[in-house]
């Protein structure tokens, strides 16, 4: 549904990502509701493992865009089929990571939902390998913030968004009811995953 520019800052010279909306998907405003919802949630957790928004507007030519830090390192995915199943030790950082970015957005009302390799990096960080940042808050679902009101649905009861994979079974089932558990249970789907070279349910 988008294209992801490398960029830099005109001023400040900090590298950037800018992500930028195609125009077939902009014809739906459910997708642009879910981009902008997207671009929120990522900066109203504000966590060193959450991938950071800094910017969002529209083109004068229309396009919808969201600027970010740029994460220049590879995915989880890409670590795991080099060197999959990994070492112990290997194994519980990353996901210790993780779990701490899902307790600061869940502490903030924000359930990922499609946590799985692709939306994990993995980025030397101060000649730490194996930092983590968590990306693609596409189809999270977002509590209000106190004193504001919520923001219309995206998706309609019984449907089903996410990669089966790593999908609780309550959000196969599109309950609407799902909390911050599904996300806990992907987590330990990539934990199964690092260290046993698959995933336990195909």
């Amino acid at each position: 549904m988008g294209v992801v520019f490398s960029a830099r800052h005109a001023v400040i010279e900090r590298p950037l990502a800018i992500k930028v909306l195609k125009r077939d998907a902009m014809r739906d405003t459910a997708t642009i509701r879910r981009f902008v919802q997207e671009a929120k949630a990522a900066s109203r957790i504000g966590h060193p493992n959450i991938v950071d928004v800094t910017d969002f507007g529209t083109t004068p030519d229309g396009m919808t865009y969201s600027v970010m830090e740029l994460v220049p390192g590879h995915t989880l995915g890409s670590a795991l089929r080099a060197a999959a199943p990994f070492p112990i030790a290997r194994a519980l950082r990353i996901t210790a990571q993780i779990a701490r970015a899902l307790a600061a957005a869940h502490d903030k009302g924000i359930v990922h939902r499609d946590l799985k390799p692709e939306n994990v990096f993995l980025i030397d960080r101060d000649g730490r390998p194996d930092f983590v940042k968590i990306v693609d808050f596409g189809i999270a679902k977002v509590t209000p913030a106190p004193g504001k009101t919520a923001e219309p649905r995206l998706t309609r009861a019984g449907s089903v968004f996410g990669t089966p994979e790593y999908m609780a079974p309550e959000q196969a089932a599109g309950r609407s009811d799902t909390d911050g558990r599904v996300d806990i249970y992907a987590l330990g789907v990539l934990l199964y995953e690092m260290l046993c070279g698959r995933v336990p349910l195909r």
